[in-house]
């Protein structure tokens, strides 16, 4: 009875044991090991009762089981699980946030000659470089591109941990982020290190600011990742690494080409920019009253916008344009703005002061001519009651 197919509604005994047994149930019996005993029966279906036995009972072999089912074949699904604090990938789905919106407005200044607001002198140099273009496109957009991916990537996988998804999917999405943090991390060290050796070390807040992010979310995922899920994504990571230095290598001015080395002993002498475009009657008029209600631009000789803006007006107009050199000795590491720029509080080229309001950024004649008459208008009523104080002091001086 040990290892026979047997139909029966009483019981088995096996060293003196009695198992009962569903009435009209069939059975296969098999001798297990003392340590392990077990039961099944269907009603009405065939199943496997295998049944402890030891001891004399035990028969030494045992014929074929009848009808016995297939094995199967053993499945071990390899789980990803889910990082413990979750909240760390909502701090990266913000911090690349935060990479957008700077990223964003270096691409609109960088496309669309907009104001760029710095607290130190060295931005709109290392803008204006040849290192802040990639292929011939504005660097800050491909930035745009890479901070928004890791963002969507941080807040795809939250999504996706919170939504029971499959492994496949879990992982995936991790190795996606992993190699787009290594990209921008990689990105930040090699800019800080042109930065500082071919800039000559210019303090840039900007560049400063991006490497601070790309920084804080490297480590903010490392430390999130438990150590089985770093050996799982370290291929994405160092692939991503690995593939953006080639792209930098490829795509960025070599020392030998179109970018010049700089070190600490750079400077640039003061060479005043050309102006040749044509001047219009409108734009000498206006460079002209400009200059009688005290208005100023303040910029530097280095410094493409604010040529831009010279341009606007041209040759002719010069010889009455109301414009300020912030650096008058040239350039050079740790060199301060002139002493005009520094009263008037400078921290952008080109900066405009008309009429006591300061606008940074260039601007289109006909925005110069609205804030133009803004500031003939208030000087106009500012000198009647001058007139009218004079007057009256005279007044009073006859009596």
């Amino acid at each position: 009875m040990s290892a026979a197919t047997i139909r029966s509604a009483g019981a088995v005994s096996c060293s003196g044991r009695a198992l009962p047994l569903a009435s009209h149930g069939h059975v296969n019996v098999i001798a297990l090991p003392r340590s392990r005993s077990a039961i099944s029966l269907s009603q009405g279906k065939r199943n496997m009762i295998a049944i402890r036995c030891t001891g004399p009972e035990q028969l030494p072999s045992a014929p074929p089981l009848a009808d016995e089912p297939p094995a199967f074949p053993k499945v071990e699904e390899k789980i990803a699980s889910t990082p413990i604090n979750t909240s760390n990938f909502y701090a990266m789905t913000a911090l690349a946030s935060v990479g957008v919106i700077e990223t964003a407005y270096l691409a609109y200044v960088k496309l669309f000659n907009g104001p760029l607001i710095c607290p130190t002198n060295g931005c709109e140099s290392v803008l204006s470089s040849p290192y802040a273009q990639l292929f011939g496109l504005p660097l800050p957009l491909f930035g745009l591109v890479a901070y928004g991916t890791v963002g969507a990537l941080a807040m795809t996988y939250l999504r996706q941990a919170q939504g029971n998804a499959p492994a496949a999917a879990l992982q995936t999405t991790l190795t996606g982020l992993t190699a787009g943090v290594a990209a921008l991390a990689t990105t930040s060290a090699v800019l800080i290190s042109i930065l500082q050796t071919r800039l000559g070390g210019t303090p840039c807040m900007w560049c400063y600011l991006s490497a601070g992010i790309s920084t804080t979310l490297a480590v903010t995922l490392g430390t999130t990742l438990s150590g089985k899920q770093l050996k799982e994504n370290a291929l994405g990571g160092v692939g991503g690494a690995l593939a953006t230095a080639a792209v930098l290598y490829v795509g960025l001015p070599s020392g030998s080409g179109s970018g010049a080395v700089y070190d600490d002993n750079f400077s640039l002498p003061y060479k005043a920019p050309l102006v040749s475009t044509k001047s219009s009657n409108r734009a000498i008029d206006l460079a002209h009253r400009l200059s009688a209600v005290g208005a100023r631009m303040y910029g530097a000789f280095w410094c493409s916008h604010c040529l831009e803006q010279k341009e606007d007006f041209g040759s002719a107009a010069m010889a009455d344009f109301p414009y300020v050199e912030c650096f008058p000795n040239g350039w050079k590491r740790g060199e301060k703005v002139a002493p005009a720029c520094a009263a008037a509080n400078i921290r952008a080229f080109p900066t405009w002061v008309i009429g006591g309001k300061t606008i940074e950024g260039e601007l289109q004649l006909d925005e110069l001519e609205k804030e133009l008459v803004r500031a003939e208008a208030a000087a106009a009523a500012a000198g009647t009651a001058t007139a009218t104080v004079g007057a009256q002091m005279v007044a009073v001086a006859a009596q």
